[in-house]
């Protein structure tokens, strides 16, 4: 016995629902995920350059704010010397990049300092810098 459907047949916006939807979801998620900068969460002020570095969008972060006593963050979170070696040992060998975000004002010699014991740790380091008003 063949069962026989007495709606009407249905239109296309029945097809155009979940297309919109789809489309939606993708524009909410390019726009909430161009905020996925990396950023430290400490406020610098970084140097200017003109260059661009890729490769880094995985890496830890190491902030040094102005002021020669001033605290050093690891990914966001206050350590002393010790515990920033004692975090960079321990990480895993896949994981040994790192980006030195050094406050313009900051002294040199910390920046300095701070960058050689991740590179004596088998680290890859950048130094973030703030793009030129109007370079390439």
């Amino acid at each position: 016995m063949k069962l026989v459907s007495h709606l009407p047949p249905s239109g296309p916006a029945l097809y155009i629902a979940p297309l919109l939807n789809t489309v939606l979801l993708l524009v909410i998620f390019f726009f909430l995920g161009s905020s996925f900068i990396v950023q430290s969460g400490v406020s610098v002020v970084l140097p200017e350059t003109a260059g661009k570095l890729s490769g880094f969008e995985q890496a830890h972060i190491i902030t040094i704010p102005a002021g020669p006593d001033a605290a050093l963050y690891y990914d966001g979170r206050e350590v002393t010397l010790a515990e920033l070696r004692l975090a960079l040992e321990n990480e895993r060998p896949g994981q040994k990049r790192a980006i030195v975000h050094g406050d313009v004002r900051a002294p040199y010699g910390r920046v300095m300092e701070i960058s050689q014991l991740a590179l004596s740790l088998g680290f890859e380091i950048a130094h973030a810098t703030t793009p030129k008003e109007g370079g390439s």
